[in-house]
């Protein structure tokens, strides 16, 4: 399997570990990220439009040398699967999605026509994170609207599709695993197993390791239950709790 995410950091974060879990798990899941830093949808229209190089990738968890273009990378891929998401901090505006996310839409099918679309649902900030001053300075109220706004792409796009699109549940999780007290922080408290290193990314071993397996069980169908990649200097404990989550986020 080849996925293409077009993203941001965020898809940076969520694809880290994919590569290595997918192989423990009996699966060659080879990963891209096209990222540019806080990346909207708009702008992700805009350079399908300009073909520009101005993203740089992630290939396997990996950052490559130079800079690609949107179709060049559509064009020479041969994916299996698209992921599309909005930039952090519109992911609660639903107004801001449209039209760009069903012009990228058409704009992938016509270049990778037997590609699979899904949507990457992003997380909510940490509670205490500054930028959370545009959803009330509260987690749960931006998670909320995150779900909604990615609820609705997904209808929409379902539309053109023929066929609803499935969405990759990574805020659902997110939300999950910071409910657990081992995991609950907020911005700044220093908390040692909290999932954001800065209040709005993935921690480099337990956020990424939980974003990672939920995007291995949905594009897979298998579960993380019994997969026995762990991100180095990860506790068992802290990962057999985080595979719950994981695993709880798509149901």
């Amino acid at each position: 399997m080849k996925v293409l995410a077009i993203g941001n950091s965020f898809s940076d974060d969520a694809t880290s570990y994919l590569h290595q879990i997918a192989a423990a798990g009996g699966t060659r899941l080879d990963v891209v990220s096209l990222c540019i830093g806080g990346c909207p949808l708009q702008l992700h229209w805009e350079n399908a439009l300009s073909a520009q190089k101005v993203y740089g990738a992630t290939f396997n968890g990996e950052e490559t040398e130079g800079l690609v273009s949107l179709p060049e990378t559509l064009e020479n891929g041969g994916f299996d699967a698209v992921t599309l998401q909005q930039g952090s901090i519109l992911s609660g505006k639903p107004e801001t999605y449209y039209p760009y996310i069903e012009n990228l839409f058409h704009y992938i099918r016509a270049l990778s026509p037997d590609a699979e679309m899904l949507i990457h649902q992003t997380w909510a900030y940490e509670d205490g994170y500054e930028r959370l001053s545009e959803y009330s300075n509260s987690s749960e109220t931006m998670f909320a609207r995150v779900k909604a706004a990615y609820a609705l792409a997904a209808e929409r796009l379902g539309a053109l599709n023929g066929a609803p699109l499935r969405i990759i549940p990574c805020g659902a999780a997110m939300r999950a695993a910071r409910g657990d007290p081992v995991f609950a922080s907020v911005c700044g408290d220093g908390k040692p197993y909290s999932l954001y290193p800065d209040g709005f990314h993935a921690s480099l071993v337990y956020g990424r390791y939980l974003l990672g397996a939920v995007w291995y069980e949905t594009l897979t169908g298998k579960s993380i239950a019994n997969n026995n990649f762990a991100p180095a200097g990860a506790e068992a404990d802290k990962i057999a709790l985080l595979k719950t989550y994981a695993h709880g986020a798509g149901r």
